[in-house]
């Protein structure tokens, strides 16, 4: 609610400065820090709760019909510098390993657009480093500071909130 409130009061001032059909709008954050899921504290696991962040995008020039959508690929925050440069028609550099999500906003997903993404968390060392795949259906994880090394396999298809450590489980070991 609050979100909402704030954004309907930037849309507003961009209305009144006349720049409301050429402004598109980002919205973004940082981790939850759980907000007690789990009851855990802080944002540095491999969870969901960790590491999943809020993404909106109004772009005023969609036609109406075509605002509003949740999309379902897998972006990550370093696209928004790609994003940016492409609504402004200035090329990435190559070494941006982000890309634009501007044909994401427009409803079409590039065929050979993500499917999973390296993570890892590496400032609390020595006790909470860990490093990981995250995919469309499975995420895996590596605590590595302890000895031996504590892992996390789980199946979002058949377990979304993460809740079953499936690393020992002979069924998925490939």
């Amino acid at each position: 609610t609050g979100m909402d409130k704030t954004i309907g009061r930037v849309l507003d001032v961009l209305e009144a400065q006349g720049l409301a059909d050429n402004t598109i709008v980002v919205y973004t954050a940082d981790n939850g820090y759980y907000m007690g899921d789990r009851g855990f504290a802080g944002k540095w696991s491999h969870y969901e709760q960790a590491l999943r962040v809020p993404l909106v995008i109004y772009d005023p020039r969609l036609p109406r019909a075509e605002r509003g959508q949740v999309v379902d690929p897998m972006v990550l925050n370093l696209d928004l510098p790609s994003t940016f440069l492409d609504w402004a028609g200035v090329p990435a550099p190559a070494s941006y390993e982000g890309r634009s999500l501007a044909p994401i906003v427009n409803g079409e997903t590039p065929a050979d657009w993500r499917t999973e993404y390296f993570c890892e968390h590496l400032q609390l060392r020595p006790t909470l480093s860990w490093e990981g795949i995250h995919g469309e259906r499975y995420v895996y994880a590596r605590y590595y500071d302890q000895e031996p090394p504590y892992e996390f396999l789980h199946d979002l298809q058949t377990d979304p909130d993460e809740l079953k450590n499936l690393v020992d489980d002979p069924e998925y070991k490939e």
